[in-house]
């Protein structure tokens, strides 16, 4: 499941940063922060590394004493590894949701949305209604027939 979720947060972004009219802004702006930012950003990359080197030895004795008991298999976590179509799937999710909710634009995108869909519905239904009305013919005509053999 984090794998999907990830699909979708990065099908997010990618519709957020490559959007055709204000992607170039927020690249530019994402890049700005970065450069604002990057020693505090590597620091941090910097200390987490430190504190799960430190915490390396400590995991490994601990696998040692669960391993003794043969509770490793017991609390193995493996999960099957996503498939492709769920991550691409999972990234066109993430990728639509960001463009239907985009602030600037995102209203009008859903009521040009919503508009195609009623217009195409509608000619769906013109074209089915004459069939309808065929099957509600026939149905008639065989209760007819039922009728007529019961009495």
């Amino acid at each position: 499941m984090k794998r999907l979720t990830m699909g979708a947060v990065l099908g997010g972004l990618a519709v957020y940063l490559f959007d055709p009219e204000l992607g170039r802004e927020r690249r530019e702006r994402l890049s700005s922060f970065w450069q604002e930012n990057r020693d505090s950003a590597l620091q941090a990359g910097h200390a987490a590394s430190r504190t799960i080197e430190s915490a390396r030895p400590l995991a490994r004795r601990m696998s040692k004493a669960v391993g003794r008991d043969d509770w490793a298999q017991a609390l193995d976590r493996s999960r099957p590894a996503a498939s492709l179509p769920k991550l691409v799937g999972a990234a066109a999710v993430g990728g639509a949701f960001v463009y239907f909710m985009d602030p600037v634009r995102g209203s009008e995108r859903r009521r040009s949305t919503l508009a195609a869909g009623r217009q195409a519905f509608t000619q769906v239904a013109k074209a089915v209604k004459p069939g309808l009305e065929h099957l509600g013919d026939r149905v008639a005509g065989a209760g007819e027939r039922v009728k007529s053999k019961v009495s």
